[in-house]
């Protein structure tokens, strides 16, 4: 048994090996294929990550993510849909060679500025930290970066793949100073933060995601301390309770207030009733409305 279990590391180092010199990490390889997260491990953990691996399959315990690209420019993975989540997937977070650095050298107390969840009718899948253009950025785990580059909502900003199977987005860089396919540890600098984007001031937006599904960074990062919460994620249906305001949200209705509209008149058009939409926007029944004011109605 402990000779099978010998030759079986020996194999997985191997091809380790061969995956990393043949680019199999790359966006180019066969996506029929399952990419198990450990195939982008770097060299110098292969033998570390070998043991801890069969470690956790000895307890029947299999936490790597199972990826099917490894996409350089779709901003986001394939959201896995976890609504009904049954189990608890242990996530290791730091083990034997791998370490966490909080994100920014923001102040402890006071830096985070905008929390993950509801904002007005749309969802915030981030944390939002307070910072001056220029400040360093940086990763938060090992890991590979996945992206560096411009987008319309998040402007310059890093998502990097981590060995463990978590996604970070770092949004709003000013400056990037990493690139696509670049292995990083975790502390690296991989950027400078800004106000690119859709961003109303000098910030950093941070998300982590498994899977392509978004995940509360306030539920892995004491944001006070600047430490993790927890060496282990353990993550159950209780991570993804979100997805039920996001749903309702998905269903909600809106109406842009045109000239000579009243709320009797949009109530009318929509099958409901003036009170259902004073109570939905948190106005008066009796409330003035103006052109171009957004209401929900549903």
């Amino acid at each position: 048994m402990i000779r099978l279990k010998l030759l079986v590391k020996i194999s997985l180092i191997i091809l380790l090996f061969i995956a990393r010199f043949s680019g199999f990490a790359q966006a180019d390889f066969d996506t029929t294929k399952i990419q198990r997260v450990y195939l982008i491990e770097s060299l110098n953990d292969s033998m570390n990550f070998a043991n801890n691996f069969f470690e956790f399959s000895d307890e029947d315990i299999d936490f790597f993510a199972r990826y099917t690209s490894f996409c350089f420019y779709n901003t986001h993975y394939r959201r896995t849909d976890f609504s009904n989540k049954k189990d608890t997937t242990p996530i290791p977070l730091i083990w034997g060679t791998q370490r966490f650095a909080h994100p920014c050298n923001c102040p402890p107390s006071g830096g985070a500025t905008a929390g993950f969840g509801r904002r007005g009718w749309r969802m915030h899948f981030g944390q939002d930290f307070r910072c001056r253009t220029g400040d360093p950025i940086f990763a938060a785990f090992d890991g590979v970066v996945r992206i560096a580059r411009r987008s319309a909502t998040y402007g310059l900003f890093v998502v990097i793949r981590h060995h463990n199977g978590l996604e970070t987005y770092y949004a709003h860089l000013s400056r990037l100073l990493v690139r696509a396919g670049q292995e990083v540890r975790a502390g690296e600098l991989i950027g400078l933060c800004g106000n690119t984007g859709r961003s109303r001031g000098s910030h950093l937006h941070f998300e982590v995601r498994y899977l392509g599904a978004p995940i509360d960074p306030a539920h892995i990062i004491n944001f006070e301390t600047h430490e993790l919460r927890n060496p282990v994620l353990y993550l159950s249906e209780y991570h993804f309770r979100y997805l039920e305001v996001e749903r309702e949200l998905n269903r909600a209705q809106f109406h842009v207030v045109r000239s000579g509209d009243t709320l009797g008149a949009i109530a009318r058009r929509y099958g409901t009733t003036v009170n259902n939409i004073a109570r939905l926007n948190g106005i008066r029944p009796n409330a003035i409305i103006r052109p171009g004011q957004r209401l929900r109605v549903r």
